[in-house]
């Protein structure tokens, strides 16, 4: 087993073999084992060095899930329409998603408040419906969307444009110390393998060929977002896309996909809808300490003092309670519904006024 997991990092490693022809070669010689065998530039030393990779990434407690089924993680069968699949596999966290109803929702990293309220929404209420939510772990949409479904108890996978072992960016540190408690992170990189240029689009194919379906939240004209709805197209995926104004470039990406013939998304209600899924069982409540809040509630605390002194948006609260956004809208959900919290037109928060005090 650790044999073909080897031969399988050694062909990704091999200089001028593209992903494209890594699986060719494996699919035409029925393993990676074989398929380095048929290529003479191969080494002993790509053997031991990969092999040296293999110890060090379990001694950190990370699962590795070959293309041709071998490892002790699975690979996921969505990844194998892919024209270039990763020949392996990297991931951690004990969260199981259920590959039958998985989501991607993506998003700008320079989200508006309305954008990151209405992926946490979104997240918090699949993952409600026991569907997991995979994004790309950046901050801004993909943190709101995460937070979400983990506020939810639900399942949450992250997939990284690094490798595992690396906290990218430093902002969401809170959050992949809970995607490692109660998620998955995902990642084709090496462990410890710094960000690249190139390594985001190559995540965006990931995420979503993992799901059923691909949900752009908010995204300007340029946004990488729109390159993983790309990605769901080519795939045969469903993609989807939530309004914004006319007059916002924030929303210009949004609205093109729905000129283009995107379903439109105002709740998970159309997610069900777009994918044929019927809603026959009242979505499952968050069990009792099955994802714990990052901070809890000294955040909450937090907030709500910055609320008494009169309504915020998330993003004045973010900035001047120096609180990652994430956090931000786990802690303005939980509060909202105990009621200690309302929301305000134009999307700012203000505390309710309660007979007795708190």
């Amino acid at each position: 087993m650790d044999g073909e997991l080897a031969a399988l990092i050694a062909l990704a490693r091999a200089p001028g073999l593209g992903l494209r022809s890594v699986r060719r070669l494996v699919d035409r010689h029925g393993g990676a084992s074989e398929a380095r065998a048929a290529l003479r530039q191969t080494a002993p030393d790509d053997l031991h060095a990969a092999r040296s990779l293999l110890r060090e990434a379990r001694a950190k407690g990370i699962r590795v899930a070959g293309y041709t089924d071998c490892g002790e993680a699975v690979y996921p069968e969505g990844l194998r329409d892919l024209p270039d699949p990763p020949p392996v596999l990297f991931e951690c966290g004990p969260g199981k998603p259920d590959s039958e109803r998985t989501i991607a929702v993506v998003g700008t990293r320079a989200a508006s408040s309305y954008g990151l309220r209405t992926a946490y929404s979104l997240g918090r209420e699949l993952g409600r419906w026991g569907w997991t939510v995979v994004s790309g772990m950046a901050r801004g949409i993909d943190a709101a969307a995460h937070a979400g479904a983990l506020d939810a108890g639900g399942q949450t996978i992250g997939v990284l444009g690094t490798g595992l072992g690396r906290e990218y960016p430093a902002e969401n540190r809170d959050l992949y110390r809970r995607m490692r408690s109660h998620g998955i992170l995902l990642s084709e990189f090496e462990p410890g393998a710094p960000p690249t240029r190139s390594a985001f689009p190559r995540r965006n194919r990931v995420i979503a060929a993992l799901a059923r379906g691909v949900i752009v939240v908010e995204a300007g004209g340029r946004s990488g977002a729109l390159n993983t709805a790309d990605h769901a197209l080519d795939l045969g995926r469903e993609v989807l896309a939530v309004p914004g104004r006319i007059d916002d470039p924030g929303a210009a990406g949004c609205l093109r996909l729905l000129r283009q013939g995107a379903g439109l998304v105002a709740g998970a209600q159309d997610v069900f809808d777009a994918l044929g899924w019927l809603c026959l069982e009242p979505p499952s409540e968050p069990e009792e300490g099955s994802a714990p809040a990052v901070d809890g509630a000294s955040g909450d605390r937090r907030l709500l003092g910055a609320l008494s002194r009169g309504p915020r948006s998330p993003d004045e609260l973010a900035v001047g309670l120096e609180m990652p956004v994430a956090k931000v809208l786990g802690g303005l959900g939980r509060l909202e519904l105990e009621g200690w919290v309302e929301r305000r037109p134009g999307g700012s928060f203000a505390a309710v006024r309660r007979r007795g005090g708190r």
